[in-house]
């Protein structure tokens, strides 16, 4: 929110009238459009042994500031199949002003923990900008994949198209209950394998496959699971747009056994509650003719529903509350050396009090008490000579601040009460925070504890079982690595890929080196970035639905 008002003890009638007058702003003509990558492959290379290769995609983006390669999003995995159409597209937002460098990496997937791939091979890979793409010729882009190890191999082509979703359907979602009734029989030992896509059109005159459904094993009344999809993915164009249900009888050996098709639009769909499409296959109607009816049909339950965003929770008045935690051990050195990271400069703020106040200051309009609690963690205290992993900074029974200005102070004054000391213990912390949260009246408060710390942690077990507990609860962790060191097990925990197996992302890690040069606002902006999406997931988790605003 770009406004100097602030939030703290207002009404959630207040809050609501604020945000109208916000929205309500005429804003500047944006310069960006949300986009659906659409991929597939041709040729790829066959690294399998005994079968064609298992063809996965994974996408990132070049981030600007840390100039590191940042998953974006990733494809399917396709078995057995070297000219693969996947079904999941890549959504990205293109921002006509930015260069938005993409990598492509095409791999043969070995073993999957769930939506991720654990073990594979690398096919090949392929850089562009996301400009690149879309000034194609009809934003179709085909390029040769490249593989450093094998530069004379060939590895295949990639082919990226770009489609603009529409604007308006914004968070609206459709759910399809589909079901099979009396396919062809297509396989000469049993009946058929059957598998949906549905696809939509494209820019350059075909049709992109957006949705798949899993395949189901020797029948020819299959009932698929639930689909989820996004409008604008089905219909980017207009809700009057061709939606085409293909269906397909699965092949081990990858040449799928084309069963027939049919054709609809989601302003069909919305016409009513159940449908029931004939599935035509035209070369079999035209052999047949007269005598063909169809080659099945499909049984179609269609439900619409908007999901909630991040500012529907904070509209309907769910507050954000701010927890900050710093790394009192040993290894930051002794405060009074200028070298130290903990050193006071009265002149500017030290990278502590730098991440403190860049985070602070976006989430202070979000808490209407104006109050912070702060902690300490690997200091000895003057007052037991033991070391502590989890006291409040401002060494009173009440660990609350008055404001980012209150931590920052009760954080300048705490080296009177304490001395450095270790090791580096998050659980403690964490379990605090897991406490606090579980306390709060269902939906009302969301916390995001923010720990900054300088070095490796030595209670790792402890803090990923503190983080199991936490991904469950209405928090984020905000991680902000000071100094030098190594912090490869820092990012182990910003459990992007979903390798730890907890419920849900809730781990943001940043080292700050990679910002310190930068303004301070690029810092908050990296650090606070996944947390809207981390609040509304917790949300869909525990079905708690916004307030009326």
């Amino acid at each position: 929110w770009n406004q100097q008002q602030t939030l703290v003890g207002r009404s959630p009638t207040e809050l609501n009238s604020i945000g109208k007058r916000i929205m309500a702003i005429p804003q500047q003509a944006e310069l960006s459009m949300q986009l659906d990558l659409s991929i597939s492959c041709s040729q790829l290379i066959t690294l399998d042994v005994l079968s064609k290769s298992d063809p996965m995609v994974l996408v990132h983006i070049r981030d600007l500031a840390t100039k590191k390669w940042v998953e974006v999003g990733k494809t399917e995995k396709i078995k057995d199949d070297c000219y693969p159409k996947f079904a999941v597209p890549v959504t990205i937002k293109y921002f006509f002003e930015e260069v938005q460098n993409l990598r492509f990496t095409v791999i043969d997937v070995d073993k999957m923990s769930g939506n991720n791939a654990t073990d594979w091979d690398l096919i090949g890979k392929m850089k562009c900008s996301l400009g690149d793409i879309v000034g194609s010729t009809n934003s179709s882009y085909t390029k040769v994949l490249e593989n450093k190890k094998h530069p004379h191999r060939q590895n295949g082509t990639i082919t990226v198209k770009a489609m603009e979703l529409a604007k308006g359907l914004e968070g609206w979602e459709v759910k399809l209950n589909v079901r099979g009734r009396g396919l062809d029989k297509k396989d000469l030992f049993g009946k058929s394998d059957p598998y949906l896509v549905f696809e939509r059109p494209d820019n350059s005159g075909g049709y992109a496959p957006v949705l798949k459904t899993e395949v189901i094993k020797n029948t020819l009344d299959p009932v698929w699971n639930p689909l989820n999809c996004p409008i604008a993915r089905l219909a980017p164009s207009s809700v009057d747009s061709e939606i085409r249900m293909m269906c397909y009888d699965w092949d081990a050996h990858g040449s799928h056994d084309f069963i027939g098709f049919a054709s609809t639009s989601i302003s069909q769909l919305r016409s009513k509650p159940k449908h029931v499409f004939e599935l035509i296959n035209p070369k079999k109607k035209e052999k047949k003719g007269s005598k063909y009816t169809n080659s099945g049909t499909l049984e179609i339950d269609y439900l619409e529903q908007k999901n909630n965003t991040f500012l529907d929770y904070i509209l309907g008045g769910m507050e954000i509350s701010l927890s900050i935690a710093i790394d009192f051990t040993g290894s930051n050195g002794n405060p009074t050396n200028p070298s130290s990271l903990h050193f006071h400069d009265p002149n500017q703020l030290n990278e502590y009090g730098k991440a403190i106040r860049s985070v602070g200051d976006v989430c202070a309009p979000y808490d209407r008490s104006g109050m912070f609690a702060a902690y300490g963690f690997g200091a000895q205290l003057n007052s037991t000579k033991e070391t502590s992993h989890h006291f409040n900074l401002n060494f009173t029974p009440d660990p609350l601040c008055r404001g980012i200005d209150g931590v920052l102070l009760a954080y300048r004054d705490s080296f009177f009460n304490l001395t450095l000391s270790g090791p580096t213990y998050f659980s403690e912390v964490l379990n605090s925070a897991n406490a606090m949260a579980a306390s709060y009246p269902r939906g009302t408060k969301y916390q995001i504890l923010l720990i900054i710390t300088d070095g490796v942690i030595n209670d790792s077990p402890k803090t990923i079982e503190a983080l199991r507990a936490t991904s469950t609860l209405p928090v984020s962790v905000i991680i902000v690595g000071v100094g030098s060191a190594d912090f490869a097990a820092m990012e182990q925990l910003d459990d992007d890929n979903g390798s730890l197996g907890f419920p849900r992302d809730c781990v943001q890690f940043v080292p700050f080196r990679e910002f310190k040069n930068g303004p301070i606002e690029v810092l908050a902006k990296k650090t606070l970035a996944e947390v809207p999406a981390q609040l509304v997931k917790w949300a869909q988790m525990n079905k708690i639905v916004p307030l009326p605003h």
